[in-house]
């Protein structure tokens, strides 16, 4: 009985020291404006997957800063130990040893090529599918990437952009398994689901490595819950209350956090520029240039942003946003399709419409800030020009925007990584869209040739011939960069950021 009682005395006290601990440790609350929850090792994109892919899902690398490159020894290594260029697009990968998931499978190099060949059959990552051409498996810790050409910057976005999983989990799970009960190979994996509500993602005691962390691997919070506040006002209003401890807030919402110590404030420019793709297939009357000219000259950038309640933003004058070390910085100061109704109507008669007689349709996500899609709205409709706001959900407009029957101009976002170039190419490179050309279904071989010519040598003549053509057929406009505010409670004081969005399992703890 004695030693009976004092196994219970010996098992209560563990289980007080094991409750202290998890007291001791930090979780995090973060409130998100999608209800995509896309959590497998590889799916398109949405804002709860820019926030948790690299928590839950390795990578081979890691690029910390916009034009790290691999020569110089700037990216992070993550489940890659080391990467030997045999020629220009060849290239030799070593990969730790002891690589597991959270279900206990080893990761081999073949499991390495099995998810670079899954990815690039999904095509949900751009950047594999302009450079990736294939991998060999060489031994369980080394394989050999081969490039489909040797494009600068290539070698970086394929080794830092696919998600690495077991196949032998993969192949044997079902879909609800892989969206709900990942075998994450990250350091964190999913411990909750509700559906378009939250995920929670709980640090993993297993993970396989514990030392020379890349940023992207460190567990500063023991767990991190995601939930799902579509609209602006409340994730300000659950911050306040304290339901969530971090929220992007929108920009007529951060002054009632400033000047506040409960609060901390990140403001960061999110390297995202927004810009306008016009539908020039038969299927469209903006196959027409003059009718794509009439709606350039029909609105004003500044107020389409005003018009999302915010003036903190950078109006761009090419559709990429001037981040890159090859953006022409003249650019900035040259005419960029300025608000001009006379000029926009004289564009719409020259296409043979009277005021009013034109309609197009306008495809949006609906989670988006409908704002400055109703400005822009209002402001063609003072040059004649009738639009209509299609918003679905990411999942459907992800499926319309591939339709040239569904829409007449796309708003989209996209950011850069390194070069202006490997921004052009996403939208325009024929490599990326077949015999549709561009996501703007535009074939034009001479637009091919001068992108090309651009890729493979950035010289300003190069540069400007590409952005000038782009510019004068009026394919697509750059719209703005958004400036973005984060707001933490005091208990976190200080954000990981790496271009799009906090590093979540990076942020900062006050003790």
């Amino acid at each position: 009985m004695k030693r009976t009682l004092t196994l219970i005395l010996a098992l209560l006290m563990a289980l007080s020291l094991i409750g202290s601990a998890m007291a001791e440790g930090h979780t995090a609350t973060v409130a998100v404006d999608d209800d995509s929850f896309t959590i497998g090792p590889w799916g398109g994109d949405g804002a709860v997957r820019d926030w948790t892919e690299t928590v839950l899902w390795t990578h081979l690398c890691y690029r910390p800063f916009v034009g790290a490159a691999l020569e110089k020894d700037e990216l992070e290594m993550v489940a890659a130990k080391a990467v030997t260029k045999v020629d220009a697009t060849t290239y030799e990968v070593e990969i730790n040893e002891g690589i597991t998931d959270s279900q206990g499978n080893a990761i081999t190099a073949a499991d390495v090529v099995f998810s670079y060949d899954t990815l690039a059959k999904l095509g949900y990552v751009t950047e594999i599918g302009l450079y990736y051409d294939h991998a060999e498996t060489v031994d369980d810790t080394h394989l050999t990437i081969y490039l489909k050409d040797d494009t600068e910057g290539a070698i970086e976005e394929i080794l830092c952009h696919c998600s690495i999983a077991s196949q032998a989990w993969y192949e044997g799970a079902s879909q609800d398994e892989v969206e709900s009960n990942p075998a994450t190979t990250g350091p964190y994996t999913v411990t909750g689901v509700e559906t378009a509500s939250s995920i929670t993602m709980t640090a993993r005691p297993d993970y396989w490595k514990s030392e020379n962390l890349s940023t992207v691997e460190l567990q500063n919070a023991d767990q991190i819950v995601i939930r799902c506040i579509t609209e602006a006002s409340m994730r300000s209003i659950a911050l306040e209350n304290g339901e969530v401890d971090m929220a992007e807030i929108s920009a007529t919402d951060v002054a009632r956090f400033e000047g506040d110590d409960n609060y901390n404030i990140t403001n960061y420019d999110n390297f995202m520029s927004q810009y306008l793709i016009f539908n020039t297939s038969e299927n469209s009357p903006c196959q027409d240039e003059n009718v794509r000219k009439a709606i350039a000259y029909g609105f004003d950038c500044m107020t389409m942003l005003m018009g999302g309640g915010s003036t903190a933003g950078i109006v761009s004058y090419d559709v990429a946003p001037n981040m890159a070390p090859d953006y022409v910085q003249e650019w900035d100061t040259r005419e960029y399709f300025p608000w001009d109704p006379e000029k926009a109507a004289q564009y719409l008669a020259d296409a043979g419409y009277q005021p009013g007689e034109l309609n197009i349709r306008l495809l949006v996500t609906a989670q988006a800030p409908q704002g400055p899609y109703q400005a822009l709205q209002a402001m063609l409709m003072q040059s004649g020009i009738n639009m209509e706001i299609c918003g679905y959900d990411r999942a459907l407009r992800q499926t319309y925007q591939d339709d040239p029957t569904a829409w007449d101009i796309a708003e989209y976002s996209d950011s850069i990584t390194d070069f202006t170039t490997h921004f052009w190419a996403d939208l325009f490179s024929e490599k990326n869209y077949g015999e549709n050309g561009t996501q703007g279904f535009t074939v034009d071989p001479t637009l091919q040739e001068l992108l090309a010519a651009a890729s493979a040598d950035r010289s300003e003549e190069n540069m400007n011939a590409f952005h000038d053509y782009v510019a004068d057929h009026c394919y697509m406009i750059g719209l703005y960069t958004e400036i973005r505010s984060i707001v933490t409670n005091a208990g976190i004081t200080d954000i990981c950021l790496q271009k799009l969005n906090p590093i979540l399992n990076a942020m900062t703890f006050a003790d």
